[in-house]
């Protein structure tokens, strides 16, 4: 059952660096579980996007898309599958922000 947190775009704070080719980004989520999420996106699911000069990171955002709300947590799906996890991810319902 979808559910939805409010009105604005579903987002989840991570660093951003460069991809390997201009139209995707490298993105790495800090979970509160202590594990690390690292996955290549669009760029175009990146909030800012910007050019990112090799070696160079920053603080962004990546959309995603809610599957399901709970009382505490939120089930939410990357655009992209991570390199050690799938798309699908449990979050703290916090971590997501909505704008």
């Amino acid at each position: 059952m979808k559910k939805k947190l409010s009105k604005g775009e579903p987002r989840i704070s991570c660093s951003v660096g460069p991809g390997m080719f201009s139209s995707e980004r490298a993105i790495s989520i800090d979970l509160p579980d202590g594990r690390k999420i690292s996955a290549l996106v669009d760029r175009r699911n990146v909030i800012p996007d910007r050019d990112v000069k090799p070696g160079e990171e920053y603080n962004g955002h990546v959309k995603v898309a809610v599957v399901e709300v709970k009382k505490d947590s939120a089930i939410v799906d990357l655009p992209q599958p991570g390199f050690t996890e799938g798309p699908r991810l449990k979050v703290p319902k916090d971590f997501v922000e909505t704008k």
